[in-house]
């Protein structure tokens, strides 16, 4: 069997606001498709950490850790911009503000949403899924429970 590279372990946040509007971006990387703000966590980096950070640095959004949504293995998707074998680990997270501040790098738009009208727009294939979860879950609970 012919290798490429290695395994790439990424966070992608599912960041709420206090309306319950979920953030989808835009980025290059799924061309023409809406995914979530996210990227790889560095050695010796936590998950949570790794969330905080990524969300930081594409959207100037500070967000508060959640919940692991869900775990995803992705390998070589279609509609990314590169071969790659991921292991996408979603994660669920609250915000209290909503001025986003694009990277302009990596992200080039982004919408609030609902998360059930998340599902009528263009999706990478494990965002929708992710949503999917999300919308099945008891989230409300969680949101109203927790406090910044």
């Amino acid at each position: 069997m012919k290798k490429f590279g290695y395994v790439e372990v990424v966070v992608g946040a599912f960041v709420l606001n206090r309306k319950r509007e979920l953030l989808l971006v835009v980025s290059k990387k799924w061309p023409g498709l809406y995914s979530v703000p996210g990227g790889h966590i560095e050695v010796g980096e936590s998950i949570e950490r790794a969330v905080r950070r990524e969300t930081r640095e594409e959207t100037g959004l500070n967000v508060a850790f959640g919940r692991v949504l869900n775990l995803q293995e992705v390998i070589y998707p279609k509609a990314y911009h590169r071969k790659a074998h991921f292991i996408f680990i979603d994660v669920l997270c609250r915000t209290k503000g909503v001025n986003v501040r694009l990277d302009n790098v990596e992200l080039q738009s982004y919408v609030w949403i609902r998360p059930k009208v998340a599902l009528k727009l263009k999706l990478n294939t494990y965002t929708k899924r992710a949503i999917l979860q999300l919308t099945q879950s008891r989230i409300k609970k969680w949101f109203y429970a927790s406090t910044e």
